[in-house]
């Protein structure tokens, strides 16, 4: 146990302790709007983590979301992960997280990368505090995903954490992607979240089993081509297929009659932006799939096709014994 570790034990120091060390303890940070701020940045380190066949190391890589903004710096010693709501996020508190940790093989600590930085800024009665949280339940999944992504650019394998320990929605019990997975697993994958989603919500109503349905087949449609979506569009479907959907409908089945009613046109619209979103990506595949054939037909033609003769060259030819 690290000396940081040993004074978070002793509760009756924490006030003394300065700001960066105190561990979070802030009622209106914990919400819906934390949770999928990790729960964002969990994704983006897990995407990295399967970029195998692309050059990582001292690489700096950026996602923008909705709200979120999130930044991750590979170095050969050191890993650091910056997270940000931006002015667009819905959360009242507004935060920003700053993660830094070793590369296994340079310092480890409980078989990981020893953590140098864990702070968290944040915004509350016109004040900015600063807070430590590496014991925080929200925020400790994030430390798994970055040693995992550690391990990925060694050439090891890290397990996924179980459900119960991500900081994702545990009744929705979805699937999460493995990022050492083949595409055809991943895409298996998503589908089978899909089906799970499927037959537990489409009884809600007619109405929702039809959109439902909607989006069972234009997903299966963008999965008849998953190799050819770029990383952020596999996040988009991924996230949206086992993250955004099933959240929507389990939150939904959870009101009371009331609520339901008042919010029962507002969840079918948000299920049908879904499905067009999942159809324009299936019609640009198809497109793309035609202008890939057409290149094919093109590149062909002029390996094999029988090329035509110059005139001269056949005069000088037929002179040749």
């Amino acid at each position: 146990m690290s000396w940081r570790e040993r004074l978070w034990e002793q509760k009756w120091l924490h006030p003394l302790l300065p700001s960066y060390l105190k561990p979070l303890d802030e009622p209106a940070i914990m919400n819906e709007f934390t949770k999928e701020f990790v729960y964002e940045a969990e994704e983006f380190i897990s995407d990295l983590a399967a970029l195998t066949e692309l050059p990582r190391m001292n690489k700096t890589f950026k996602r923008s979301l909705q709200g979120y903004s999130y930044k991750i710096k590979i170095k050969p010693k050191k890993i650091h992960v910056e997270m940000f709501d931006t002015n667009k996020s819905s959360s009242s508190v507004k935060k920003r997280v700053f993660l830094t940790t070793y590369r296994k093989t340079v310092k480890s600590e409980h078989g990981s990368g020893k953590i140098l930085e864990s702070v968290i800024y944040y915004q509350l009665n016109n004040k900015t505090h600063v807070r430590n949280v590496r014991k925080h339940p929200y925020f400790q999944s994030l430390f798994h995903h970055i040693h995992r992504l550690d391990a990925s650019l060694n050439g090891e394998h890290v397990p996924e954490l179980t459900q119960s320990a991500s900081s994702a929605d545990a009744a929705n019990n979805e699937r999460q992607l493995n990022p050492s997975e083949s595409e055809s697993n991943q895409a298996e994958s998503i589908l089978a979240s899909a089906k799970h989603t499927y037959n537990n919500f489409a009884h809600l109503s007619e109405t929702a089993e039809i959109i439902l349905t909607g989006i069972m087949h234009e997903l299966e449609r963008c999965l008849e081509e998953f190799a050819l979506l770029d990383i952020e569009e596999k996040h988009h479907i991924k996230r949206m297929i086992q993250h955004d959907l099933p959240n929507l409908l389990h939150t939904y089945r959870t009101l009371s009659p009331e609520q339901k009613q008042k919010t029962y046109d507002n969840m079918l619209r948000n299920m049908s932006n879904m499905r067009g979103f999942l159809k324009q990506q299936a019609d640009d595949l198809q497109g793309t799939r035609i202008d890939r054939m057409n290149q094919l037909i093109q590149l062909n033609d002029l390996r094999y096709s029988e090329p035509r003769r110059d005139p001269k060259k056949q005069l000088f030819d037929s002179h040749e014994v």
